[in-house]
């Protein structure tokens, strides 16, 4: 008798030992999952801040080295255009009379020194006469051929730039037998180099740097906490740009950084930017203590978790083990499933009662009491008022359909636990069996979905669908009102060059920044919506008369607030702007669509009037937007059906007046509006990428026009025609040009492509590869309207360029602005030294004529000689002497 009770404990306590380690063994795999899953966090999210650290100190590098390229070749320029002065003259020019006239930046000091050595002119205050044949720099210019400017390692100045640090320019100047002629120096400041945007205000450790490719300093910016001679050990930077991590030993104060370089094109220098990688990653400390405390007490948490769980399934198992004879067949029907179970029979009156046959517990627990309590009990003692009623209309139903199933909700109020409910009703014989289903979970999860899907899972801002359901209500209860509601259209300015700078992960990070100041500058109202990308709604709301006052100062207040957040920024670089539409309920729409619309509109007009402004929607700015798309329909009409035509304008030698080629001009036979100039369709069509359709038309039926001359005998000269830098994006252009040559067996020294400033200046270098393909075909390539925007002499003799088109904004000013005729006589010693022919567009009158012969121009063209015409009017040209020769001697 004593065996089976010490059997049964000792089973027990088994069972009870094996809970315990279960518990404890899960616990610490738990605790263990905790801290890993701390310290990879840790470890991931500073290996992400130095790669941001990577990209930041690379693109540094990059912004900086654009600068100094631009810096280093505008002196080169200087010393091209000092130097082709001097051989051309003989002498070179006055630079102290032209530093005083302000031709010469402030920081660069051209200085003219003779064959034997003696200054002859500069503008750094150095007396005429003074020696500096015995500097190393003179002999080293004399010795070169003169083709590349030399330059030397940093030096102390002489003359005004006595005791300060210079670097010096050089270039050799050649008399007319070859012979050396002197040296053109121009000295610059170190710190003038240096001058970058921002580097007055370096962080802490950091430092920006000027070398050689071969390893010399030139010259160093740095923050706080860092000595000027930084680096300890002789350093290479491999490649055009990169960067890396240089180890804490590199440095004289032993600290590691990360190192971003980009070697500057055509010049031998590099650009390093230096960031501290302690600096870096200091701010992340605070963060890496909170994972440390939040691990510490999760696994805190854990353990009671462990104790409480292993006491109580302890006590559970126990429970169980004196109940489960007990309970088992019943379980095993209804429990299973945690599903509340009921079987009811009709009473024996005819008063429609129904009495509780059975149930389960969790019936019992629906109803807060317990199972003995329920069973044997009528509905009537059960339920009552309104419940009373439903579960009898239920359970006739049931009783005559066999079978029913519906959904019922419970308030918090009522003898009965609270949510929604299934319930499902079987006839069993005179009597039903009822289950009944707690689906509040689901319900909640399905209100869950709901919810994600009218919400921006990025921001955690509502979302276009939830705008969408909402705004009906809001314009339906202003118009009961008799209020006024204002939408704001908000969308970022500069958001591209971030994502195509730093990726999208830092895109995202941004855009949860501009949602967060957004919210804060509106007050946290819940009007704020993300409705896509970088776009940003802002719903106004029971506005007065002067609605659009307020709408507008809430807008100037967001684009502020974006402002002032994107300054404090890691990428306030970029400059990070919105702009924002308003449209007004009812003055500018009455619906919801045409609300949003409005505001776009308004929103795209403040962009293209420069943008961070607001606007107010105006019809005008719809007309505009409908005018422009009219203009690309009827455009893309025009080119199926070939309504263009083309005009062509001559072009003559500058000194004897005859005829050396033409440019060809399109012209759009609208069947409305008549003739149009370019200027009314090709801004549309460059938009839109029409331009490239009409392009390959021009080339085409310019080809096609000069082998009808050649074949009717004509002297055809050379035509150019005018390419967009969007063509120059694909082979479309290339292809045209070959098929139509080949064609009409044309040579291509009749064909010719005039150019933008722009299409040189590509960053991803696409329309430049295309451009040296179009020169290896012998195709002559023309810079149309130069002077206008940025062209670097590299990129001129790089492309191989033939021709040079003097914009004629500088050519109508001739004889009225001493500026302009510097400049003209610049450009034209430009092209001189390059050997790129020059021709000066717009020319109107004989005095201008006269101006540029005696620049020494090439070519002019312009009403002086002839205003554009159809083909039919161009044979009669061809042999015609455009001006008199004598004008050249004048």
């Amino acid at each position: 008798m004593q065996t089976l009770p010490s059997h049964a404990e000792k089973a027990a306590r088994r069972t009870n030992l094996k809970i315990g380690f279960i518990w404890v063994g899960t616990c610490l795999l738990l605790i263990s999952l905790v801290w890993l899953a701390a310290i990879i966090k840790i470890e991931r999210d500073e290996q992400q801040l130095i790669e941001k650290l990577y990209l930041d100190t690379q693109q540094r590098a990059r912004n900086h080295g654009d600068q100094l390229l631009r810096t280093i070749s505008q002196i080169d320029q200087l010393s091209i255009s000092i130097k082709y002065h001097w051989e051309e003259h003989g002498i070179p020019n006055d630079l102290e009379e032209q530093f005083r006239r302000g031709l010469y930046r402030d920081a660069m000091f051209p200085v003219a020194i003779n064959e034997k050595g003696y200054v002859v002119t500069n503008t750094r205050n150095l007396k005429q006469g003074v020696y500096m044949g015995d500097i190393e720099f003179f002999q080293r210019t004399r010795e070169s051929d003169g083709t590349k400017i030399l330059i030397t390692s940093p030096t102390e100045g002489r003359g005004g730039l006595k005791g300060k640090q210079i670097i010096r320019f050089t270039r050799r100047i050649n008399k007319a037998d070859g012979s050396f002629g002197g040296v053109v120096l121009i000295a610059v400041e170190v710190n003038y180099l240096l001058a970058f945007p921002e580097v007055g205000n370096l962080p802490t450790d950091d430092f920006v740097s000027i070398r050689f490719n071969e390893g010399g300093v030139i010259g160093t910016r740095s923050g706080e906490n860092v000595r000027a001679a930084y680096y300890t050990v002789p350093v290479r930077f491999d490649g055009i740009r990169g960067s890396r991590v240089d180890p804490a030993d590199s440095f004289i104060d032993q600290q590691a950084r990360v190192v971003g370089w980009d070697k500057i094109e055509d010049y031998p220098f590099v650009v390093v930017v230096a960031s501290g990688l302690n600096h870096a990653l200091s701010p992340y400390e605070s963060t890496r203590h909170s994972y440390q405390i939040i691990a510490g007490l999760v696994s805190g948490l854990l353990l009671l978790v462990a104790a409480f769980g292993a006491s109580m399934q302890i006590r559970s198992a126990m429970n169980r083990h004196h109940q489960a004879q007990v309970q088992a067949t019943f379980r095993l029907a209804v429990d299973a499933a945690r599903e509340a179970f009921f079987m009811l029979r009709p009473t024996l009156q005819q008063d429609g009662g129904w009495i509780i046959e059975d149930c389960n517990e969790r019936a019992a627990e629906m109803q807060y009491r317990s199972r003995a309590e329920m069973i044997g009990q009528s509905i009537d003692q059960v339920f009552e008022g309104y419940e009373l009623e439903n579960v009898r209309i239920y359970c006739n139903r049931v009783l005559t359909e066999d079978f029913w199933e519906d959904e019922f909700h419970v308030p918090h109020d009522r003898q009965h636990a609270p949510g929604w409910f299934q319930r499902r009703g079987v006839r069993s014989g005179n009597g039903i069996a009822i289950t009944v289903r707690d689906v509040s979970d689901a319900r909640q999860q399905a209100e869950t979905l709901a919810r994600m899907a009218r919400t921006d899972a990025l921001t955690g801002l509502p979302n276009r669908h939830w705008l969408n359901q909402h705004l009906p209500n809001v314009l339906e209860n202003a118009a009961q009102t008799n209020a006024k509601i204002a939408l704001l259209y908000l969308d970022l300015d500069n958001f591209k060059h971030i994502n195509d700078a730093l990726g999208h992960r830092t895109g995202d990070d941004v855009l949860v920044a501009i949602a967060r100041a957004l919210y804060e500058a509106i007050g946290g109202q819940d009007r704020l919506a993300r409705i896509g990308g970088d776009e940003f709604t802002v719903l106004l709301d029971q506005l007065g008369d002067d609605a659009e006052a307020q709408a507008m100062r809430v807008a100037l207040h967001l684009i502020d607030s974006i402002e002032v957040m994107s300054a404090g920024s890691a990428w306030r670089a970029f400059n990070l702007r919105a702009s924002v539409g308003i449209s007004l309920y009812p003055d500018d729409a009455t619906d919801v669509d045409s609300l949003l619309m409005a505001a776009d509109i308004a929103m795209y007009e403040a962009k293209s009037e420069g943008k961070a402004q607001a606007r107010h929607y105006d019809e005008v700015y719809a007309h505009r937007i409908r005018e422009r798309i009219t203009i690309e329909q009827a455009l893309e009409t025009a080119i199926r059906r070939e309504e263009f035509i083309i005009y062509y304008q001559p072009r003559a030698d500058a000194r004897n007046g005859e005829l050396t080629g033409m440019e060809a001009l399109i012209r759009w036979r609208h069947p409305e509006r008549g003739l149009l100039s370019p200027v009314e369709f090709i801004p549309v069509a460059e938009q839109t990428g029409l331009i490239v359709p009409i392009g390959e038309y021009v080339v085409r039926k310019v080809c096609a026009q000069i082998a009808e001359w050649y074949a009717e005998g004509f002297p055809v000269q050379p035509v150019s025609v005018n390419v967009s830098a969007i063509q120059l994006k694909g082979e479309g252009l290339r292809n045209t040009l070959v098929s139509s040559l080949e064609k009409y067996k044309l040579p291509t020294k009749w064909i010719a492509l005039e150019l933008t400033e722009s299409s040189m200046l590509d960053e991803d270098g696409i329309a430049q590869a295309e451009l040296r393909k179009l020169r290896e075909m012998g195709i002559e390539l023309e810079i149309d309207d130069f002077g206008t925007g940025y062209s670097s002499l590299s990129k001129l003799q790089s492309l191989d360029i033939d021709v040079l088109k003097i914009d004629q904004s500088f050519v109508r000013r001739l004889g009225k602005d001493a500026q302009a005729n510097t400049l003209c006589e610049t450009m034209v010693s430009v092209g001189r030294s390059l050997d790129i022919s020059v021709v000066a567009e717009g020319v109107e009158t004989a005095e201008q004529l006269q101006l540029l012969q005696g620049m020494g121009a090439d070519q002019i063209q312009g009403y002086l000689v002839s205003p554009p015409l159809p083909a039919g009017e161009i044979p009669k040209l061809f042999d015609k002497v455009f001006f008199d020769p004598v004008l050249t001697s004048a």
